[in-house]
């Protein structure tokens, strides 16, 4: 019995001074670099020239979560997380539900906009118009694609506070005509 503790002591050791061994050799090796690539020289034959115009720079992106409480008859409110792609005057909306899931799109250019919820599409006239079919109130559509994009636009009727923007945080209260409604939008970093 004893003779068998010896043999897996000293299998043991054996194993772990090995392994210790090989880890030191590779801990000491030198990296192998592969030759510097040189291409070969061109010949005027190979030569082709290209024409390369630069394409239009990629819309803007930005996401967050926002509240809207509206104190109308019936007071209404809403929270959501949002990505917003482009801006003013043509973008795209997409608003999600606390789960993740999208609710619904909104995509809008300059004299048109359309909302995308499920299999169902309900167009407009205009941003303002596809806002106020929804909300039941009048709401700045170019001030509200700024504001959701990270800019304070200031709107008559509006008191937009920056104050807390070193959170990344805008809250606007639009305090006439009535009724009074706070939007609330917080940006994801």
């Amino acid at each position: 019995m004893a003779s068998d503790f010896m043999r897996h002591v000293f299998w043991f050791t054996r194993t772990w001074a090995m392994l210790g061994i090989v880890t030191l050799l590779f801990a000491c090796a030198k990296p192998i670099t592969p030759p510097p690539f040189t291409p070969p020289p061109l010949s005027t034959n190979d030569s082709q020239v290209v024409d390369v115009q630069a394409g239009s720079v990629a819309p803007a992106f930005h996401a967050g979560r926002f509240s809207l409480q509206i104190d109308g008859l019936p007071p209404q409110s809403f929270m959501a997380s949002f990505d917003l792609t482009g801006g003013w005057p043509e973008g795209a909306l997409n608003i999600y539900n606390p789960l993740g899931m999208q609710m619904v799109r909104v995509e809008w250019a300059a004299q048109s906009a359309r909302l995308h919820q499920g299999n169902q599409i309900r167009q407009a006239a205009s941003l303002e118009n596809l806002i106020f079919q929804l909300t039941g109130t009048q709401l700045p559509a170019a001030a509200l694609v700024d504001w959701l994009s990270g800019k304070p636009t200031p709107v008559e009727g509006w008191n937009v506070d920056a104050s807390e923007w070193h959170l990344r945080r805008l809250v606007l209260e639009r305090v006439q005509p009535g009724p009074r409604t706070v939007l609330r939008i917080a940006f994801e970093p």
